[in-house]
């Protein structure tokens, strides 16, 4: 036996040595050098612990954090704010609560509740989420996206494999999926996850519609499941249809006989039904959610114009519609929805599949004595390359006029489920999988091709149809080639003017890169030389890598790991003061609404999914807030109605946070006209005001004419200095970027004594330039001064980093009602919640009720420590009433008891509840299960165990069958 062992590792050694000494080697060990130098250049860093994938350096354009971040980098990408309000805020609760031992089924924090670990949308549950659970938090990032690639690079070696592709192609495919547009622009949320998936799917479907073997229906299930769990399920919707005509096309070819088409296609059906049963314990709450909650309206393609022109032009000129991730746009989409970059060379290596045959394209003739078998197998491995080019090719021209240029069949498509509830442009993700597998295809046939000369040969022999055929696939590839000329060209004229001159450069640059490429694959095309294909082909991985890495990076800023979510004194105060009584709610993007979710405190705004009655009260509140369906924010221009809301008080928003520039709440007085400047400098700093007496939320002076600003910012200081003892009553400090026009500065003296002489002192340092500030005549800083408004409670409670207000009239979240209104409609519940004369203790019901609260009834009520799924309260009364909860309860899954008791819980202030409690002291307990979740872990539990049993019997049933004489034969 060490005789074998020593043999065996000799003879591996020995076919390793001679597959070095081949030139092919060498490309191949050039083409996966090229990945990981992708994976090295591009996420190496956060990989090992120098920074974070997640953008979180952007946190530093917004407020609190702007002030935290002054030294640091801006980020090179501003489009992905959502990864960092929503989708790492969710990732982290559901896996730092799960760390506690408890299972996140609710979020507290965001726009009065919403769900969390019972449906996919955080994507969590997906297994490329893995690194959220185990890592820490800002090391995880990373590690889903070296997960996605790996994943990537799994599913695209398995499929070319299928088709017969050199194993160099097969990293070349992975590498240029990796850094297409799709995979770039929406990394750090759901959809690349999802994504990641669609290469192991379509080998599934491609051993499901060869293979003819039952196992391939845990083949199909099983990435079909990872995809529903990832979190976006429009883009299985995508991958389902593309791999639907591919597996319907793919079968005919393959068998060419209805009994072997029809047993295929019910092994995918079959494979489908498994994945949705594998993940069906996501799935039935997802869809009783969805058809209850998720507004799809305006979500969906209206009419049939695709991406358009400069678009699809962004495959091969990644800056064409707007400067890489930075900001400056000039397309009609956020770049994030469009961005398509493939990468010339990889366009090449498409048309290269398609022209090129490779040398080993036909399979050698069985002799005439050949075993059932080895024809059986013979057979398989013709089946498994017959057509497959023509097939994706169809498959990508189809995509992409449907994706890019529209037209009739993107209007039949767009009637379609999936399609009718997404923008088009998501779709892209499958053009971008199919050019990446065909460019792989392309590189296989550049490592192994048929010569150009035996090409003519046999093209000289062929018969008519087979001569037709290679005549239009050249027609097809110059045709793609004057199309790409002309629709760069077509994509110029919207290129704004400063950019114009740019732009030109970079196709100029393209083009290039595009001439050297065809030349180096003509070149393995036309000559033998061994050497010069080695070279040429290496030639082409660097043309295919270097630009990936160029046009990826900015996308994938690498964030010191300093910036992840770090805490502000701002974010301090609200964790201090923000009980589990009260709410804050934040104005423009101040505290980047969402972001509550990883602080840990109660939020009526946010980024989540809301119901209707939730949204039916905000409007009240703004009626130009919802930007989107599910994101939450008011408008700092209403910051005097906001700290008045009736509205407000009743979903117990107890502070606002709003910009430190921001309008203040308050009643403005007008102060002297302004008629000349104060220059500030480094040696006369500061500027004072004329007397002014008493309370004050804060002031408005005039900055300089035209915006002044530092490098690296200034440091602006207002001061309350009391007349008589030259003291500071208040004072604020907030960094800025410059200067200009008129200025807020909000103050914490609203309990200044109406007697108390005083002025402002500004003073403005860390400039390098004069900071003109306006004076009057006397050379005194002219300003207004913004006074609280008597009896409305709202005070100013933090400046610096971000202004709070505190609203001293916002209601307890859980709290005791002793009287009772009915208002049968949304709107007029809304009209009498909005209503300030309405008592503090009335509650407005939905539909009238068998109780009635006693009106001289009072409670105490104490909240008991609970989980995030519950709230609990001890309720002590004098009498019957009500426990109004202000939360957002109008959904599935929320129930009430009363000492243990179930109890009914009644629609209460539109968007709560209420629950019935009698005098004396009680428990009162709210908890939210996921509605459909039992039934979803029935079926998941069952399709697992079938799926056990069912191996186990077939495996066993084939050992007994074996024929005792199989093992000899086989040594």
């Amino acid at each position: 036996m060490g005789t074998e062992r020593g043999t065996s590792l000799l003879d591996r050694r020995t076919r390793f040595a001679l597959w070095v000494r081949r030139p092919g080697s060498w490309v191949e060990i050039a083409a996966w050098a090229a990945l990981a130098a992708f994976v090295v250049w591009t996420i190496g860093p956060a990989l090992i612990g120098h920074g974070t994938f997640l953008n979180t350096g952007l946190l530093g354009r917004y407020t609190p954090w702007g002030e935290t971040f002054q030294s640091t980098t801006a980020s090179t990408n501003i489009l992905n704010s959502d990864t960092i309000d929503t989708v790492a805020p969710q990732n982290s609760l559901l896996t730092r609560l799960a760390h506690e031992g408890v299972f996140g089924a609710w979020n507290p924090y965001v726009a009065g509740g919403a769900e969390l670990g019972g449906v996919p949308d955080s994507g969590a549950w997906s297994p490329l989420a893995l690194p959220w659970w185990i890592l820490p938090l800002a090391a995880a990032p990373g590690w889903v996206k070296l997960l996605e690639i790996v994943v990537v690079t799994v599913g695209m070696s398995l499929l070319l494999r299928r088709w017969g592709v050199p194993r160099a192609g097969w990293a070349i495919a992975a590498l240029v999926y990796s850094s297409s547009g799709f995979m770039v622009a929406w990394s750090n949320w759901p959809q690349t996850r999802v994504a990641a998936c669609i290469p192991l799917l379509f080998w599934a479907i491609d051993r499901a519609a060869v293979e003819l073997r039952a196992r391939d229906v845990i083949a199909v299930g099983v990435p079909l499941a990872s995809m529903l769990l990832g979190g976006f399920p429009a883009i299985v919707g995508y991958a389902l249809f593309i791999g639907g005509l591919y597996f319907l096309v793919r079968t005919i070819v393959a068998h060419r006989r209805w009994v072997p088409v029809l047993v295929s296609g019910a092994i995918a059906v079959g494979g489908i039904l498994f994945g949705l049963l594998l993940s069906a314990w996501q799935l039935v709450p997802f869809a009783i959610n969805a058809t209850s909650l998720v507004d799809f309206s305006g979500r969906g393609q209206s009419g049939p114009n695709g991406l358009g022109t400069p678009p699809l032009v962004s495959a091969w000129v990644p800056d064409i519609s707007f400067v890489q991730s930075t900001g400056p746009a000039w397309g009609i989409r956020n770049p994030v929805e469009e961005y398509s970059y493939l990468g010339i060379a990889a366009v090449v290596l498409v048309a290269a599949a398609v022209l090129i045959r490779p040398a080993t394209h036909t399979v050698a003739s069985l002799p005439d004595d050949a075993t059932p078998a080895v024809r059986a197998r013979h057979d398989l491995v013709r089946r498994r390359t017959r057509g497959v080019v023509a097939i994706v090719a169809s498959m990508l021209a189809l995509a992409v006029v449907i994706v890019y240029l529209g037209g009739p069949v993107l209007s039949a498509v767009r009637e379609l489920p999936v399609f009718d509830t997404n923008p088009i442009g998501r779709a892209r993700v499958v053009v971008m999988f199919l050019a990446a597998a065909m460019a792989g295809v392309g590189f296989g046939r550049l490592v192994q091709p048929e010569n150009l000369r035996d090409e003519l040969a046999r093209f000289r022999a062929a018969g008519p149809l087979r001569r037709t055929g290679r005549i239009a696939a050249v027609a097809v590839v110059l045709f793609t080639a004057v199309g790409v000329g002309m629709q760069t060209l077509l994509a110029i004229p919207p290129i704004a003017e400063e950019y114009v001159h740019r732009t030109k450069l970079e196709i100029l640059t393209v083009g290039i890169l595009g001439a050297v490429t065809v030349v180096l694959v003509v070149l393995v095309w036309v000559f033998r030389s061994r050497v010069l294909a080695t070279v040429a082909a290496v030639g082409v991985v660097a043309l295919v890598v270097v630009p990936a890495v160029t046009a990826t990076k900015p996308w994938w800023p690498i964030a010191p790991t300093s910036t992840f979510y770090p805490t502000t004194p701002a974010i301090d105060y609200l964790q201090e003061h923000v009980s589990a009584q009260d709410r804050y709610a934040a104005t423009g993007s101040a505290m980047l609404p969402g972001s509550s979710s990883y602080y840990r405190i109660r939020e009526t705004t946010g980024h989540a999914f809301q119901t209707g009655e939730w949204k039916d009260l905000m409007r009240a509140v703004d009626p130009d807030t919802y930007p989107t369906a599910t994101y939450l924010t008011f408008e700092p221009n209403l910051m005097p109605s906001l700290a008045r809301s009736g509205i407000l008080d009743r979903l117990s928003t107890k502070y606002l946070v709003a910009d430190p520039s921001a309008p203040l709440a308050g009643t403005a007085e007008a102060g002297a006209a302004q008629t000349k400047w104060s220059d500030l400098t480094a040696d006369n700093p500061s500027v004072d005001s004329a007397s002014n007496t008493g309370p004050v939320n804060g002031i408005t002076f005039t900055g300089p004419p035209a915006p002044t600003l530092t490098p690296g910012g200034m440091t602006l200081d207002v001061a309350i200095v009391a007349d008589d003892s030259g003291k500071t009553i208040t004072s604020t400090s907030t960094r800025v970027p410059g200067l200009g026009g008129p200025r807020n500065v909000a103050l914490q003296g609203s309990t200044i004594p109406r007697s108390t002489s005083w002025h402002v002192r500004i003073t403005v340092t860390g400039q390098d330039k004069l900071v003109p500030i306006g004076t009057d005549d006397a050379g005194d800083a002219v300003m207004s001064i913004i006074r609280p408004v008597s009896g409305d409670g709202v005070r100013v409670v933090h400046t610096g980093d971000a202004t709070i207000y505190e609203r001293g009239a916002a209601l307890d979240r859980v709290r005791w009602a002793s009287d009772q209104v009915v208002e049968r409609t949304g709107p007029a519940r809304v009209r009498a919640l909005a209503d300030q004369s309405l008592p503090d203790s009335t509650v407005v019901l939905s539909a009238p009720s068998e109780h009635t609260a006693d009106p001289d009834s009072s409670a105490e009520i104490t909240l008991r420590g609970s989980d995030v799924n519950s709230t609990v309260a001890e309720v002590d009364a004098t009498g019957s009433g009500w426990v109004v909860v202000a939360d957002s309860l109008q959904r599935a899954g929320w129930t009430a008891t009363v000492d243990g008791e179930p109890t009914d819980l009644v629609a209460a202030d539109d968007a709560g509840a209420a629950v019935w409690v009698p005098a004396g002291e009680h428990t009162v307990e709210l908890r939210y299960t996921v509605p459909g979740a039992r039934t979803g872990y029935l079926l998941t539990g069952g399709s697992v165990v079938l799926a056990v049993l069912t191996c186990t019997v077939v495996t066993l049933l084939v050992r007994r069958r074996r024929r005792p004489g199989d093992d000899a034969a086989r040594l």
